[in-house]
């Protein structure tokens, strides 16, 4: 079987975004690094990617859309400017991606989309989609005629091609284990939640209260508060609750919120007194890192959830590869700050 991205990740101790950009000439990666993977793709018979060399061979362009949800928050923005890169190096080649950017998640916005990049003739769409019953069953009929990838966010009973992002039930198992491991297994810890029709949050939320019920009985969870994306609501939300429960000992921010619940514990004087978690390892956060105010940072691989999808779309198009599974799923990465990553 040939070696793929994640097992030259793993021999090479990167993320499998580096993996993909050492590759592939994409994004800036350490020269020692590149080098590294470059031998260890070689010498495990690494086949790249056929697609850029089958496109000059085919006989009919190839199109395909993408659709972007939450544009406006930090992490998506950063899948977006990926997306945007790997769309340059395949438009260099004769295919055309056309991507979408949408603000928020709204699933009407979404199906006006979809009708859009139908009339322009796509052949294959990536998505990060709504959780919401029409979304789902455009995604069935659509994958009847076409592959389609959901990314950062799915849609698992959709009849998708494949999903690409982290297991975010499992980051937030994660999560509760490290809160537990900062409060020695005893406090009360309030969950900040995101959208309510985005399956991710949800299942990050999800997550964090299962592996709390079934292993940190000593953890006390407040009811979850939806800050929808938004760091302002974020900061009144973790500032509320701390008016109410003037013993709470951790916050778990599952969303775009971060930024709002650094500068709230920052007013309140409750640095490093309340215990924060939160998920995308950007400038901004890692800097919050550095600086003690987030005690872990969960990342989610921005590299590939932008590149992946249109890596599979060509290659199912081109040649009819099938991805090996229904999940490719990025490396949960914690950071803390002797670890935090990011430019200084």
């Amino acid at each position: 079987m040939a070696v793929t991205l994640a097992e030259i990740a793993a021999l090479a101790g990167v993320s499998r975004g580096t993996v993909d950009r050492a590759l592939n000439d994409r994004g800036r990666v350490d020269p020692k690094v590149a080098a590294r993977v470059r031998r260890i793709a070689a010498e495990r018979g690494y086949r790249p990617n056929r697609a850029g060399r089958m496109l000059a061979r085919a006989k009919n362009p190839i199109r395909i859309g993408v659709i972007v949800q939450s544009v406006e928050t930090m992490f998506m923005r950063t899948v977006f400017e990926e997306i945007e890169r790997a769309s340059a190096h395949f438009t260099t080649t004769g295919a055309e991606v056309l991507v979408r950017p949408l603000e928020g998640v709204d699933a009407q916005q979404q199906l006006d989309v979809i009708d859009e990049l139908l009339e322009a003739g796509v052949q294959g769409i990536a998505l990060s989609p709504a959780e919401d019953e029409r979304v789902r069953a455009r995604i069935q009929e659509l994958s009847e005629r076409m592959p389609v990838v959901t990314f950062n966010s799915d849609l698992p009973d959709s009849g998708r091609l494949c999903y690409v992002g982290v297991d975010n039930f499992a980051c937030g198992r994660m999560s509760a284990g490290l809160m537990d491991l900062l409060l020695a297994g005893h406090g009360e810890v309030l969950l900040v939640a995101g959208q309510e029709n985005n399956w991710s949050h949800q299942q990050r939320v999800d997550g964090f209260q299962a592996e709390a019920a079934a292993n940190f009985p000593g953890l006390s969870l407040l009811p979850p508060q939806t800050c929808g994306d938004d760091q302002q609501l974020a900061h009144d939300i973790v500032c509320r609750a701390v008016q109410e429960h003037p013993s709470l000992r951790g916050v778990y921010v599952s969303v775009n919120g971060q930024l709002g619940a650094c500068d709230a514990l920052r007013e309140l004087g409750l640095q490093g007194k309340v215990h924060l978690i939160c998920h995308d390892l950007i400038p901004a956060n890692a800097e919050n890192v550095r600086r003690g105010l987030i005690d872990f940072l969960i990342d989610q691989d921005a590299a590939l959830q932008g590149a992946r999808p249109i890596e599979l779309l060509m290659d199912y198009l081109l040649a009819g590869e099938k991805p090996e599974t229904d999940r490719i799923l990025a490396c949960i990465d914690i950071r803390n700050r002797y670890h935090a990553g990011g430019p200084r």
